[in-house]
């Protein structure tokens, strides 16, 4: 997993994270309205290339490749709480891409604290926290539609492997932890 990229909210997530259990904030979902959405794990986009290249069925066709579930970012946010170690708190809506940015100072603080490799935020935000921001609807006036795509012809055509969204979440986060790019205490009050 990079950081630093245009569309990833995974690290942003973890910052933010990091940033509320330095101030003492709760960790609030940060969007607007709820809608339904898909994500796709880049570990699963992989293995279905490598199927493709091998499967006749998939020979020059086009295919959707989702997890294979649906999700509203609400309905997860415990669980990538709980991956982070903070504690969710009840939402309050802000501007990630305005937000971060302003707490470089806290980040770099946590970075010391924690032992962390000594990445500037801007270097793990790239541009993704605008994107954040879109994917978490914040400013929007009404909920947004779904977004959703059919795997169906995916699935016809041979491959059946799906990831659960909410271990796509805790397995990432996971790996930002163990580079040393986002901590992660043995408390969720460690501060």
């Amino acid at each position: 997993m990079q950081s630093g990229v245009a569309m990833n909210p995974i690290p942003i997530i973890g910052v933010y994270a990091a940033i509320c259990r330095e101030e003492g904030r709760p960790f609030a979902f940060a969007g607007g309205p709820s809608y339904v959405l898909e994500a796709v794990d880049a570990r699963l986009l992989a293995r279905a290339l490598a199927w493709a290249a091998v499967t006749s069925s998939a020979r020059n066709e086009t295919f959707n490749i989702t997890n294979g579930d649906v999700f509203v970012w609400r309905n997860v946010w415990p669980a990538i709480a709980d991956a982070l170690r903070v504690e969710p708190g009840p939402d309050e809506p802000i501007s990630l891409a305005e937000f971060l940015p302003k707490k470089a100072d806290v980040w770099n603080r946590v970075v010391s604290r924690h032992n962390l490799r000594p990445l500037a935020m801007s270097d793990i935000l790239g541009e993704s926290h605008h994107y954040t921001d879109f994917c978490f609807a914040y400013g929007a006036g009404r909920n947004p539609p779904p977004v959703i795509v059919s795997t169906i012809k995916l699935r016809q055509a041979g491959f059946s492997d799906c990831i659960d969204t909410e271990d796509m979440f805790r397995h990432w986060l996971g790996i930002l932890a163990s580079k040393q790019i986002l901590p992660l205490p043995h408390n969720p009050r460690s501060r």
